[in-house]
Order: C-alpha cells, then sequence, then structure tokens
C-alpha cells in the first residue's frame, strides 16, 4: 500500500452533472465482470502503465483500497476471475509488487470494483482532450501520493462467485483455474466442492445473479482463509528449499 499513489479511471465522456462511475450492466456480466474498472498507479508503474489519452483522466484517493468490494487483474481479462492473474484486498501487497514488471503482452492491468465510486473520492481531474498524442499521459500525472479526508465505505461487500472465466476471448488466455481453486469458490458460492469442475462451475452459474443481490450469503471467511493458508505453506516451503 506504501507504493500506491493513486487511483485513476479514464474515460472520453465525462458529465459535470456526474455523481459518481457507475458499474458496467450486471446483464451484461457474461461479456465483462460488472464493475467499474479503474487502473493503480504507483511508484513502481507510473512511467509504463497504459492510459488512454486524449480524453479525461479522473485521479481517485488511494483510500478506497482500504475496501473489499474489489479485486485486481494484473492483465486485463474483462474483470474475469483467474487464479493465476486475480488478487484480492487481503493480497493487495502482492499485486502491487506484480505491476512492477509489464507482462508478456504489454496488455494492461485492471482494478475492479463491484460497486459505484462515489465523487466524493475523486481528488483531481485532468482534461487531456485535444492534447498532442505524441505526448505520453504518464509524463503528466502527479508524482505523490493523492487521497483526501473522506473515510473508505467498509461496509461494502465484494462479489466473488463469477466462474466466467472461460468467457475471456483476448489474447493471452490464461489455462482454466484449477480443481482445488473452484473448490475453493464453491465453499464461497454455498455450492458442493464435491463435484466435478465442470458441475461446480454450472452450479455457481445458475447461483450467480443470485449471490449477486445477496452477497452477504458468500462465505467470505473461508475463502480468504484459503490465501491466508496457503500463504503460510508458501513461506514454509521456501524455508525449507533454503
Amino acid at each position: 500500500m506504501n507504493k500506491v499513489l493513486y487511483l485513476v479511471h479514464a474515460t472520453y465522456g465525462f458529465d459535470e452533472n456526474w455523481k459518481e462511475l457507475k458499474p458496467s450492466p450486471i446483464d451484461k456480466i457474461e461479456h465483462q465482470f460488472s464493475g467499474v474498472y479503474m487502473s493503480i498507479i504507483t511508484k513502481d508503474n507510473i512511467d509504463s502503465e497504459e492510459l488512454y489519452g486524449n480524453g479525461d483522466i479522473l485521479i481517485f484517493s488511494k483510500r478506497l483500497l482500504e475496501q473489499e468490494n474489489y479485486h485486481i487483474n494484473i492483465r486485463d481479462y474483462n474483470g474475469f476471475i483467474n487464479e493465476k492473474n486475480t488478487y484480492f484486498p487481503w493480497n493487495l501487497d502482492k499485486a502491487v509488487e506484480k505491476l512492477k514488471k509489464r507482462n508478456e503482452f504489454g496488455i494492461g492491468h485492471e482494478i475492479i470494483f463491484h460497486d459505484a465510486i462515489p465523487f466524493k473520492y475523486l481528488c483531481m481531474r485532468m482534461n487531456l482532450k485535444g492534447m498532442d498524442e505524441k505526448i505520453s499521459v504518464n509524463k503528466l500525472l502527479p508524482r505523490i501520493e493523492i487521497y483526501n479526508q473522506e473515510p473508505p465505505d467498509l461496509s461494502k461487500i465484494p462479489f466473488y462467485c463469477v466462474p466466467l472465466e472461460d468467457n475471456y476471448t483476448g489474447i493471452g488466455k490464461f489455462k482454466i483455474s484449477s480443481k482445488k481453486f473452484y473448490e475453493r469458490m464453491a465453499i464461497l458460492c454455498n455450492v458442493d466442492k464435491n463435484k466435478s469442475r465442470k458441475e461446480i462451475i454450472s452450479e455457481i452459474k445458475e447461483k450467480m445473479l443470485e449471490l449477486y443481490k445477496n452477497r452477504q450469503e458468500q462465505k467470505l471467511k473461508e475463502f480468504k482463509e484459503f490465501y491466508n493458508n496457503q500463504s503460510f505453506f508458501d513461506k514454509m516451503f521456501y524455508f525449507f528449499k533454503k
């Protein structure tokens, strides 16, 4: 978190009457995870992260990262969750480390918030309309941490029951997440983890919209524990390997 400077949302259609950034429609979730898409600007990636110019760059408080209603994809993946690509609020620091280097396809990352982002978290707007395309947007970005006094909304509940990674049609498609990963998602989404991966995915899909509306029914504590335990075993493996 110390290396994070702020969050950025690039848009071509800014309206002075906007009060918030709205999530992409839930009825389009088969094509894109329903959320508000941003980029994390850090001390390490400020010169390399690809941003869209000739529009508006909206800079939001880094304190939004203290919420839990988001996930991060190291490579843009239409917001879909994949065990090799996706990081969660409880392993934010690992994601920030990963963002130091551009991936082999040169595709930017994405942070997806699962709810609207009120403009009370907006700290700065950069209007780049008409800017010379030869000028790098990155060179114009502030080189300091940016946040305001608005506290994060800790009441927001994330939504992770979206087993749609196979819908991604872009370049560099990942291998589908392991059976073990989907067993953990099954626990999260209250389906039988002892079924096949294909059956788990099918059953979660059937419950997806219901769980979106009733996020409190997800077993988030158990899902987080998997990552905490994984971190412990990773450390032990490293210790014995030495």
